[in-house]
């Protein structure tokens, strides 16, 4: 039987450049668990604060953060580049700590921000050169928040078709920067941004090709969505490459929606929760991805329910446990 046959046509050509790079992705990795699947931590629960948000010029001194993450159990963390580091100095910092670079994440400015295109495809250009620097070749893209989502989170509030597909082209044209740096972009719905919903996220992906842009979901950005992530996950398999893993309380989603809260209420009423600790089927989640999936699990607690240590740990043992489902 033809390929054609098996597979839509958008994820043909990804096909290919995924076959090409597997061989790099696996000479001397240390990140897998026993469970054949190669995971990482972003380090977030350092930074969550206490009003639900992120603060990144908060928590320990990179080295400090490296040095508990290998402590915790991990052996690679997500890639980013301290601003006045330099990649030598990071990578030395990494070797030093015992930790492989994960596949990090880029914030993608719009016009909305304050952010020209023509910057924002620089800084993208930028910011893959280092991962490549790092021997990387995935990496997250996402919009950065937009105050109307963030305000009425998880719900998709109405954005106008014309601000969508401007978008969609910035999209397009800033992973075309990033390709050419050797890093293929990957989605990340997440909400508050443009492109949280499960209908734009399909149409994003249906609009930027397979060998440009892949697909880097996350299990409870998606969830807080209301998207169908088995479904969609099995529909967009031969492009997801990277994950965010976290747990969710869709009974805290649930309650918060109903009741109109925002982004950082809903945070700090106790939607997140360490893998294995929510409400998830994320094993169903991310075995929808295939026996054949190759790229990373990143565990990624925004707000943890225990110290970010304990938090780092319990996600580091859950995902140690996990196992690739085997191919039928």
């Amino acid at each position: 039987m033809r390929l054609g046959a098996l597979l839509p046509i958008r994820h043909l050509a990804w096909l290919t450049v995924r076959f090409i790079d597997k061989t790099e992705k696996t000479m001397g990795d240390t990140s897998r668990a026993d469970g054949g699947y190669r995971v990482a931590l972003n380090p977030i629960q350092w930074f969550a604060t206490a009003d639900g948000w992120l603060n990144p010029n908060s928590g320990p001194a990179p080295e400090e953060i490296m040095s508990e993450v290998a402590r915790s159990g991990f052996k690679a963390i997500h890639a980013q580049v301290p601003p006045d580091w330099t990649v030598p100095q990071y990578k030395a910092a990494l070797d030093q700590a015992g930790l492989q670079p994960a596949p990090g994440y880029f914030s993608l400015g719009l016009p909305d921000h304050g952010v020209t295109v023509e910057a924002a495809c620089e800084n993208a250009r930028k910011s893959a050169a280092q991962q490549a620097a790092l021997g990387l070749s995935d990496m997250f893209i996402s919009p950065r928040m937009n105050p109307l989502r963030v305000e009425k989170p998880g719900i998709g509030a109405p954005i106008a078709s014309t601000e969508f597909a401007d978008v969609v082209s910035i999209l397009d044209r800033v992973s075309a920067v990033m390709r050419e740096e050797g890093v293929l972009a990957a989605f990340h719905p997440h909400v508050g941004c443009w492109g949280e919903t499960e209908n734009e996220t399909r149409q994003i992906l249906d609009a930027i090709s397979a060998t440009q842009l892949a697909f880097g979901p996350d299990t409870g950005h998606l969830s807080w969505a209301g998207a169908d992530v088995v479904g969609l996950m099995r529909d967009y398999r031969e492009r997801v490459t990277v994950m965010h893993i976290k747990d969710c309380r869709l009974s805290v989603r649930d309650a918060a929606k109903v009741a109109g809260k925002t982004y950082r209420e809903t945070v700090v009423d106790g939607l997140w929760a360490e893998p294995g600790l929510g409400e998830l089927d994320l094993v169903a989640m991310i075995g929808a991805a295939g026996p054949d999936f190759d790229g990373w699990l990143i565990a990624e607690v925004d707000f943890p329910t225990m110290s970010p240590f304990a938090s780092a740990e319990a996600s580091a043992q859950w995902l140690s446990s996990l196992k690739k489902p085997i191919a039928s």
